[in-house]
């Protein structure tokens, strides 16, 4: 920074595709609204500003960009630690100045390792920004207004956010924000209404929300009818949400959703399997049948969506294909929106659990914990479960079969749902299960064919195309391209997890 220029501050979304693709991935929803909540903590009239998601922009490649900040605040999944290494070596490459920050789950999750690495590790939520800000910036570049920069994201389709409140009043083993063991928090009626006052206009409005519905119903409808209101007066013409298994149990909750505009619910239902569930200490899904779910909401006319994840370490692929073959032969059904492995998420008790059983494969790479392939031991043979796995992910083998579900769905729900519900109802499997060509700018293309053919096994998969650097490195900066190894190559938890980790010091 020089007196004769504002400062330049850059915030990145750190993302590697599980897919093998570095270009942009635009139809992901709900995309990631971090950033530009970070974004609002700065003085927009002071500061110069950029964002930067990789997954809805793409790999961050261009050589140029890596020059121009004096801070960058990196941020992403836990999986991403290695990719927020690598984007933090090439800015320090390219300006020996530049001072990086890193936040958010990857902070979390490894505190230690991330004090070795960042010049800034931020544990805490949003606010904790501030505090970096005074300390690099100055005190007056914090803004006095903290709204999120939503008119930085550029348009999305038509779909606006909001986050009315914090983390989860459930503990899922696998969840993230289990093991980061945060309280459950709602905003107050201002927060929410400075957060839709800072979109511009948009059709249909995305709660980002971990848990929408909560502890305290009477919380729930305070906020339900605040974006009932606002509905109402044609700021929007629906909104979604993500609930728990337990907001179904009263049949009034989707009545009062319904009344106040809402068109669209996600649920995790996660599994299939009651046993599967128990284990996750997901007890409050164990009647979260999709089938009944979906019809419970189409009464209301609400589009039901749902996440579901697959554990071979608990069920067998012929009980997995059951389910599968079930959930084609039922119309009324919505196949999931989300399909993968269970993850092991770093710092969870189900990564622990799975640690101290010798369940983890060896030589597990953290990147590998992208949901896309195995990374614990099977209860069936490697050899019978990946070219299943292989298949499964993309229905491959099962195209015609998905194209009719998707149809015959639509059609049975063209009573309860407007034009674009049935849109989605309709386009949404084909997109999300059909695969495709995403295009990107002509770097992004060629990471992208150079990337290795994916294995679907963490013990077979090569490293991505991100860890071989794209442009002229200084020699210091080699071994921030070496990925973070889990375990070693008996399975058991490496030596640098186990100290530098921070939340896994237990785990032996």
């Amino acid at each position: 920074m020089t007196a004769s220029r504002r400062p330049r501050v850059m915030i990145v979304n750190a993302y590697v595709d599980p897919w093998r693709s570095a270009a942009p991935m635009k139809l992901f929803i709900p995309r990631a609204m971090a950033p530009y909540y970070l974004a609002g903590r700065l003085d927009g009239e002071r500061v110069d500003l950029k964002i930067h998601d990789e997954c809805f922009h793409g790999a961050l490649l261009t050589p140029k960009t890596f020059a121009w900040p004096d801070l960058v605040i990196l941020t992403g999944l836990t999986a991403a630690f290695d990719r927020a290494r690598q984007l933090a070596a090439y800015f320090r490459n390219a300006n020996g100045n530049v001072a990086v920050a890193i936040g958010g789950p990857i902070a979390r999750a490894l505190p230690e390792l991330c004090t070795e690495i960042f010049d800034h590790v931020l544990s805490g939520d949003v606010e904790s920004l501030d505090d970096l800000i005074e300390e690099t910036l100055g005190q007056d570049l914090v803004s006095a207004d903290p709204a999120p920069r939503f008119d930085l994201a550029g348009w999305s389709f038509g779909l606006g956010f909001v986050e009315t409140t914090r983390n989860c009043n459930f503990a899922c083993a696998f969840c993230s924000l289990t093991g980061e063991g945060r309280a459950y928090q709602a905003y107050s009626s201002e927060e929410i209404a400075r957060q839709l006052d800072a979109q511009k206009r948009f059709q249909m409005l995305m709660v980002l929300d971990n848990n929408f519905y909560g502890n305290s119903r009477a919380d729930f409808e305070r906020r339900t009818e605040l974006l009932g209101e606002r509905w109402r007066r044609g700021d929007f013409m629906g909104w979604g949400a993500l609930v728990t298994g337990d907001f179904f149990k009263s049949p009034d909750n989707l009545a009062k959703a319904a009344a106040n505009g809402c068109k669209a619910l996600f649920s995790g239902v996660e599994s299939l399997d009651p046993e599967v569930l128990r284990s996750y200490n997901k007890r409050h899904s164990l009647a979260s049948d999709p089938r009944t779910l979906a019809r419970f909401c189409a009464e209301h006319g609400i589009l039901f969506d749902y996440g579901m994840m697959v554990d071979f370490g608990q069920q067998t692929v012929a009980e997995v294909d059951d389910q599968i073959e079930a959930l084609l032969a039922s119309p009324e059904t919505p196949l999931p929106a989300l399909l993968s492995l269970t993850i092991p998420i770093l710092g969870t008790p189900h990564f622990d659990a799975a640690a101290k059983a010798g369940r983890l494969m060896p030589n597990l790479k953290l990147a590998d914990l992208d949901g896309q392939k195995l990374v614990e031991w099977p209860k069936e043979p490697v050899e019978t479960v990946v070219p299943y796995l292989k298949k499964l992910l993309q229905f491959r083998g099962r195209k015609l079969e998905l194209t009719r579900h998707a149809v015959r769905h639509a059609w049975s729900r063209r009573a309860a749902f407007d034009v674009s519900q049935s849109l989605i109802s309709l386009i949404g499997p084909l997109v999300r299960y059909g695969g495709g060509l995403r295009l990107g700018s002509y770097r992004q293309m060629r990471q992208t064919w150079a990337e290795p053919r994916r294995t679907f096994c963490a013990m077979t998969d090569g490293l991505s195309a991100a860890y071989r650097p794209v442009m002229r490195m200084d020699a210091r900066f080699a071994g921030e391209f070496e990925p973070l190894v889990l375990t070693d190559g008996e399975g058991r938890l490496s030596e640098d997890v186990r100290v530098r980790a921070g939340t896994l010091a237990h785990s032996g």
